[in-house]
């Protein structure tokens, strides 16, 4: 379960979550086994993810979506860009090739996700959200929401492709 910080109450949501999946799951055998929960950080890709002393990747480097908080295609696409990086860089010790590893690259790229995330945070009512969801119903609120959702993939191509990583092990 997610929302925002300052409106939201992580065990209530829960506790809601629950029943709704007892509509569709049998949960009569289901036994609670652990419990973890954490902030997501949704503000965009830190401009500072890497040093000679370790890089940054995923959750860590602020790379998840900052309007679904899904991560896991920017931590691949990251990960593929470190392991390359570091590669290189205790190969020839250029600090160029660390240089390659710079959170400010990408952060221009989640430009429209960050406006986004800001005005439905902004929505305070049910009203005002099914005002944004018909707006996104127009055609130019569709071509934003195409660009924003599905345009470019989920993080921008690091350069690295991930079957290139794979051939190497």
């Amino acid at each position: 379960v997610g929302g925002y910080g300052r409106r939201f109450v992580p065990g209530q949501s829960l506790s809601l979550w629950r029943a709704m999946a007892c509509r569709w799951l049998d949960l009569s055998d289901a036994r609670l086994v652990e419990r973890r929960g954490g902030l997501i950080p949704v503000g965009g890709i830190l401009s500072r993810i890497g040093s000679a002393r370790g890089l940054l990747v995923g959750d860590a480097a602020g790379a998840p979506s900052p309007l679904t908080a899904g991560g896991l295609d920017p931590c691949l696409r990251l990960a593929a860009l470190a392991a390359d990086v570091t590669g290189r860089w205790l190969a020839t010790g250029d600090p160029a090739e660390l240089a390659r590893y710079d959170g400010r690259r990408f952060r221009s790229r989640f430009v429209s996700r960050l406006l986004m995330r800001r005005v439905f945070c902004g929505l305070a009512t049910r009203g005002m959200v099914d005002l944004a969801f018909a707006a996104l119903a127009t055609p130019p609120g569709h071509a934003f929401a195409r660009h924003v959702f599905f345009g470019r993939g989920s993080f921008p191509d690091v350069g690295v492709p991930l079957s290139t990583l794979a051939s190497k092990s």
